[in-house]
């Protein structure tokens, strides 16, 4: 995958039901090698430095920018990632990370202390908690001199949602709030960058050939999300599949959880569901394939941001304001902006508090085509 002059040792510290584990990974790797002429960073040119970002697999993916970052400022740096095990294959094949430390989902307190006690003896220079709940403030204390944590805008995010009153100045990506953890000079970001293994993007790969997909344009409907009011209805992905299909290729992707819904808007079109077939990664390689992605405010918008695809997002509950918009690429995102009870979370919930759901029923599918339109002619 990585091509290169040298050698780069890579462990995952695997914390799990028995004694830690150690895995070794030997890849190849290009650097570019880059100087700061901050003499702050120049002194800490050779230190070991910890991220912990436990999840979701969006916010992880979102770590990529300021990762980058952190190299090219500091290259002879050693960078440590604490992520959750369901999300390890987002970060273990970034070149810009030495060390990943693996966290199981429902991990006791005991489990999390034999992890901090193995990051204890590392002696980080830095800490960076871009999670800040009480697993990652567990995880972080006394691994550093200096422990930093990421500005969420809690106090501004939180009278949004709860009294309408806009308190945002200026709106930031999640991306950029991270990378100014680390350095809070940083004005801008570039877009996320993600890893797929060679094997990885040769199996999905593979399997979009034996489909009869063949390499004309293709649109890829993503309709997951992990809540409710962040999931466009299921009966407009259908009606936009038939018409899309009517001068498009369509494809259908997302995880186990989506599978009935792909399943009921396939019956409406040709389309070719891939949902429920694929791991995390694979379901990114998959997305190589797409000339553009529909998709709700999920994992998968990031994903296809960080391929560089052109995006149709899809935003019900959440807002601008919370920093997850696509950024870096060619979209269309589309909201009912005047809607006055937006947001009602900051994460999304299981119904609609109001219950009438207008912040996804009024976005109708002759929207979302238009809008597929635009950036397919564009």
């Amino acid at each position: 995958m990585f091509s290169g002059n040298y050698l780069r040792f890579k462990t995952v510290t695997r914390l799990g039901l028995m004694s830690s584990v150690h895995f070794l990974c030997i890849e190849l790797e290009f650097t570019i090698e880059t100087t700061h002429s901050n003499s702050y960073f120049l002194t800490m040119s050779s230190s070991k430095k910890l991220l912990i970002r436990l999840s979701s697999a969006g916010d992880v993916l979102l770590t990529s920018p300021l990762l980058k970052l952190m190299k090219e400022t500091e290259p002879n740096s050693e960078i440590h990632f604490v992520v959750k095990s369901q999300y390890a294959d987002l970060i273990r094949c970034n070149p810009n990370v030495n060390f990943v430390h693996l966290v199981q989902d429902h991990a006791d307190i005991h489990r999390l202390e034999n992890l901090r006690r193995t990051l204890l003896a590392q002696h980080f220079e830095i800490t960076l908690d871009l999670h800040n709940n009480f697993r990652s403030v567990y995880i972080r204390k006394n691994t550093a001199k200096e422990v930093r944590v990421v500005n969420k805008d809690i106090f501004k995010r939180a009278i949004l949602v709860k009294t309408k009153v806009n308190l945002y100045s200026n709106i930031r990506s999640v991306a950029l709030k991270y990378a100014q953890t680390y350095d809070p000079s940083v004005s801008e970001v570039p877009r996320p960058e993600i890893f797929v293994p060679r094997d990885v993007q040769e199996k999905t790969d593979n399997l979009w050939r034996i489909t009869g997909a063949g390499s004309g344009q293709a649109v890829f409907l993503c309709p997951g999300a992990n809540h409710f009011t962040k999931r466009w209805p299921v009966e407009y992905w259908s009606l936009l599949a038939r018409k899309v299909s009517t001068f498009s290729r369509v494809a259908l992707a997302g995880g186990e959880a989506d599978t009935a819904d792909c399943i009921q808007i396939k019956r409406s079109s040709d389309a070719l569901d891939f949902s429920g077939r694929f791991s995390l990664i694979e379901s990114v390689a998959l997305l190589k394939h797409a000339s553009v992605v529909v998709t709700n405010d999920s994992f998968l918008m990031h994903a296809a941001n960080a391929l560089g695809k052109r995006i149709v997002a899809i935003f019900g509950s959440s807002v601008r304001e919370f920093g997850f918009f696509p950024y870096g690429v060619k979209n269309e995102v589309l909201e009912i902006a005047a809607l006055k009870c937006r947001p009602c979370s900051h994460i999304g919930r299981e119904s609609c508090p109001k219950g009438h759901f207008k912040c996804m029923l009024e976005i109708d599918p002759a929207s979302v085509l238009g809008a597929v339109k635009t950036l397919l002619d564009g």
